[in-house]
């Protein structure tokens, strides 16, 4: 699995969600960045990991899985509100930038794509 397609998934599927209060906003960009993060991280073990290791391989999609789970949870019953989901990209992409897994170029992308 490629992390630009995996990021852009959990991007385009977190977008969906909503909130009223800019606090709320900032505070649910950040909690989605950091988990979008933290499956950068174990994605960037999964690519560096001995593919005879069945056993850490496991671990790790299972973690990565909790991960996905964790984020749906979160956002499932979000209204859908369009200009939520403009300010809400924005927050994230501003918010992602804080993860120290995150490749130069998808970087540079999201500091691009900051309003």
């Amino acid at each position: 699995m490629k992390i630009k397609s995996i990021l852009s998934i959990l991007f385009i599927a977190l977008i969906l969600s909503g909130c009223s209060k800019n606090k709320e906003l900032k505070e649910d960009a950040s909690n989605i960045a950091d988990a979008m993060c933290k499956s950068i991280e174990v994605m960037n073990r999964l690519k560096a990991i001995d593919p005879q290791d069945t056993v850490k391989i496991n671990d790790l999609q299972l973690n990565y899985q909790s991960l996905q789970s964790e984020m749906e949870i979160l956002y499932e019953n979000r209204l859908k509100d369009l200009q939520f989901n403009k300010d809400f990209a924005n927050e994230l992409r501003k918010a992602i930038l804080n993860c120290r897994y995150l490749s130069k170029e998808d970087r540079m992308k999201y500091e691009k794509e900051i309003e």
